[in-house]
């Protein structure tokens, strides 16, 4: 009885085998189930990334100028808002209050040498009149005789206008140098920083008095490649990222390209040293989350254009020749094909791809030319 029993079980579990095995050929023979997608028309743009630092749209930076003066006053605080020619600090100079002393002893004394001259011809003139009125002398006998004293005295005058004009050219160089003991704030802006130096050490004085920003209308700078140049322009659109803020981005626009190089080059390549091209992006919209320094990645919109695109999942490329995979008649063929620009998860399809292929997206490891494969 049990042994009749255990060939009844070895007959139901063959059975099973056997019925298991039928499933998967058949599964197997109808290969992997693959995802396709068709070629379509889609607006399509190329990016150029470049790393980029932003700064501020115009600033001030007021350094110890000991040459002109000591500080004496800082009038402006941290936070502060000033306007255009608002006077943000005041300098000390002895040595230049000595001399706009002195200078107006100068033009005092000029002036009152050339009045004592002026009287001295005026009391010339009254001899002249007396003498020419005494009998047998006469105006031209007069005149003649008093001619050297005359002359002498319009030398002096003359010497002392001369003089006179020096002192006052002075005066006026003097009154620049009084004006620069005033500091003025150049633009309208917040003070970023206002300290003043706690010493006279070199160290202090290569530290900033005042620092004055405009926080409105941000820029962010970069550098070019010689190649990147001839795709970019004033103009075009630009998307900035910051680590420093995550799932946030700005708008801008390209507002400048340096016709000359940067001077100071450092970046080499293939043992040359490399040409780069500043560029200013102009940034537009909210801006307080940035501040002055943070480094940025610029996304610069170089072509934007209507195009024949394939999801980038559909595109595989070992080294040789892009190509994707198309169904034709229940198999995976392999097809090369021709790309153009790439924009985030699109590709520019320009030759290989027709209208109504069914291209297989995400295809599995396995996928080979001839493959058979069911389409999901």
């Amino acid at each position: 009885m049990k042994k009749k029993i255990w060939i009844g079980l070895g007959v139901i579990s063959l059975i099973i085998i056997m019925i298991s095995v039928s499933v998967y050929r058949q599964v197997l023979a109808k290969g992997p189930s693959v995802k396709v997608t068709e070629i379509s028309q889609d607006e399509i743009s190329s990016l150029l990334m470049i790393p980029g630092t932003v700064k501020l749209s115009a600033e001030q930076i007021v350094y110890a100028t000991p040459d002109k003066g000591e500080i004496k006053k800082l009038l402006v605080k941290e936070g502060q808002t000033v306007k255009k020619g608002t006077v943000i600090a005041t300098l000390s100079n002895p040595q230049l209050e000595l001399e706009i002393e002195q200078n107006k002893l100068a033009v005092e004394s000029a002036n009152l040498k050339i009045s004592q001259i002026d009287k001295k011809i005026e009391q010339l003139e009254d001899k002249e009149k007396t003498l020419s009125e005494q009998a047998g002398v006469g105006k031209k006998a007069a005149k003649k005789q008093l001619a050297p004293e005359f002359e002498q005295l319009e030398m002096e005058k003359k010497l002392a206008n001369i003089e006179l004009k020096q002192t006052e050219l002075q005066k006026d160089l003097i009154s620049k140098r009084q004006e620069d003991l005033e500091i003025k704030s150049t633009i309208t802006g917040i003070v970023l920083s206002a300290k003043k130096p706690a010493s006279s050490s070199i160290e202090a004085a290569n530290e900033p008095l005042i620092h004055i920003g405009k926080l409105e209308g941000m820029t962010a700078s970069g550098l070019l490649s010689e190649y990147d140049t001839l795709k970019v322009s004033s103009g075009q659109k630009v998307i900035l990222r910051s680590d420093a803020v995550t799932g946030k981005e700005w708008q801008g626009v390209i507002s400048k390209i340096a016709i000359l190089p940067e001077q100071n080059q450092t970046s080499v390549q293939n043992g040359t040293q490399a040409v780069q091209y500043p560029v200013t992006v102009k940034i537009s919209g909210d801006t307080k989350m940035l501040k002055p320094g943070f480094q940025v990645i610029m996304e610069i919109e170089t072509d934007k254009k209507t195009a024949m695109v394939l999801p980038l999942d559909a595109l595989f490329d070992d080294g040789d020749k892009p190509y994707v995979y198309l169904v034709k008649d229940g198999k995976a063929k392999k097809q090369h094909v021709r790309t153009g620009i790439t924009s985030g998860k699109k590709i520019e399809i320009l030759k290989g791809v027709s209208k109504g292929d069914q291209v297989i997206v995400n295809g599995p490891d396995k996928l080979k030319d001839g493959l058979e494969v069911t389409v999901r």
